[in-house]
C-alpha cells in the first residue's frame, strides 16, 4: 500500500484484494455477501441475514469450498503491518505494544469444533495476538485452546509472537502486556529473548528473591524485585486496586511503579476488542461445524474490525466506522438493500 493512500482508499484496496482471492465469481459474490454481513453491525450476524446470496450458499464458502483461505489471511497481515509503518513514518523506534489474552466464545452442545469446558465456560477459547500504536490497533493472530494434553495458552501464544515480522522488530521497540495467565517464567523468557519489553501481570503469590524471599504482596508499589525461577534482570513492582482485589504487573523496564500499572491497563484495548468483535463483529454468532469454518470466521472478524479501524474518525463509535467501511467497499450491496427496503414499503411511501 502506498504511504499516501487515504483511509478510504487502503479500504477499498485491501477489500478488492480480499474479495477477488477466490477463483470464481460465485465465490467472489458470496464472500462479499459474507463480509456485508459482518459490517453491519446493526444487524445480528446470521447466514440467513445475509444479502443477495442464500444462507446454503454463505454454508457451503465458509465450509466446503477450496478458495485460499491462507492468501486471505497473508493479505490481512501483510496490510495491518504496512498500517503500523504508515502510521510511525518519521518516528524513531516508536513503542509498538502487544498483548495476548485468552478470551472464551460460549456455545451450548458438542458439535461445533474444539468446544469444551475452560474456567467454567463451556465454549471456544481462543488466545489472541492484539497488536497496537496510537490509534491504530488491531488483532493479527489467533489459536485455539483445545484443553489439556494440548499446548497451553502460554505455548500458544509463545508461538504468536514468534510470527512477528523481523521488519516490525527493527522498526518499531516491542512492549508484551499480558495478565497473570501468562506469567510463567517459560513465557517471559521467550519475550526476553525475541528482544521484547514487557509489562505482565503476576499472582499475589509469585514469590521473589529480592527483597527477601517474600511473595510480591509483601514488596512495595515501584518497588525492584527479582523473581525466584527467572533468574535474570531485575524488575520493577506495581500494584493497583480495583474494587476489592489488589492486582500486581512486573515491568522488564525500571519505570515507576505507577508506570507499571498505566502500561498494564494498555492491555484493556484488546479486551475492548473481545467485547466489540463478540456483541457487534459476529465473534460469538459462530455455529458452523467444521475446523475451516471457524477460521474463516474468524477471518471475516478480524477483517470486519481491521476495516473499520482503517476508517476510523474522531468521535465514531467502531460500529459507526465499520457502516462507514461497508459503503466504501459493498455499495452495490448496500444500494441494494436499501431498493429492497423501498419496494417493501412502496405503499406506505406512496
Amino acid at each position: 500500500m502506498s504511504k499516501s493512500q487515504i483511509p478510504g482508499e487502503r479500504v477499498r484496496i485491501l477489500a478488492d484484494q480480499f474479495l477477488a482471492v477466490p477463483t470464481t465469481s460465485y465465490q467472489q459474490r458470496s464472500l462479499g455477501a459474507a463480509l456485508f454481513m459482518f459490517l453491519d453491525t446493526a444487524t445480528k450476524t446470521a447466514l440467513h441475514r445475509a444479502e443477495l446470496v442464500s444462507k446454503s450458499a454463505l454454508s457451503r464458502l465458509l465450509n466446503e469450498y477450496s478458495w485460499d483461505t491462507e492468501a486471505c489471511w497473508t493479505l490481512l497481515e501483510q496490510a495491518q503491518w504496512d498500517c503500523w509503518r504508515l502510521a510511525a513514518k518519521g518516528k524513531h523506534r516508536p513503542l509498538l505494544r502487544l498483548s495476548v489474552d485468552l478470551t472464551s466464545v460460549e456455545k451450548k452442545g458438542s458439535t461445533l469444533p474444539f468446544v469444551r469446558v475452560e474456567g467454567e465456560v463451556h465454549g471456544i477459547h481462543l488466545v489472541v495476538l492484539f497488536a497496537q500504536y496510537r490509534d491504530v490497533k488491531f488483532p493479527v493472530a489467533y489459536r485455539v485452546y483445545k484443553g489439556k494434553s494440548t499446548p497451553t495458552p502460554t505455548t500458544l501464544a509463545r508461538e504468536m509472537l514468534r510470527t512477528v515480522p523481523h521488519s516490525i522488530r527493527s522498526r518499531f521497540r516491542i512492549r508484551v502486556l499480558a495478565d497473570s495467565g501468562f506469567e510463567a517464567a517459560v513465557f517471559l523468557d521467550e519475550v526476553r529473548q525475541l528482544g521484547f519489553e514487557f509489562v505482565v501481570g503476576v499472582r499475589t503469590t509469585r514469590r521473589t528473591l529480592h527483597p527477601g524471599e517474600v511473595t510480591v504482596s509483601e514488596c512495595p508499589h515501584g518497588g525492584y524485585v527479582e523473581l525466584k525461577n527467572w533468574p535474570y534482570e531485575t524488575l520493577t513492582l506495581g500494584r493497583f486496586d480495583r474494587r476489592d482485589r489488589t492486582f500486581h504487573a512486573v515491568s522488564s523496564e525500571l519505570m515507576e511503579g505507577d508506570e507499571v500499572t498505566q502500561e498494564g491497563k494498555e492491555r484493556w484495548n484488546e479486551e475492548s476488542f473481545f467485547k466489540e468483535g463478540k456483541h457487534q463483529f459476529g465473534l460469538e454468532q459462530f455455529a458452523l461445524r467444521t475446523v475451516v469454518g471457524l477460521d474463516r470466521w474468524i477471518l471475516l472478524v478480524f477483517l470486519a474490525w481491521t476495516l473499520a479501524i482503517l476508517h476510523r474518525q474522531d468521535g465514531l463509535t467502531p460500529e459507526e466506522c465499520a457502516f462507514l467501511a461497508l459503503v466504501t467497499v459493498l455499495p452495490h450491496l448496500h444500494l441494494n438493500r436499501l431498493l429492497h427496503l423501498f419496494s417493501k414499503n412502496a405503499e406506505f411511501l406512496h
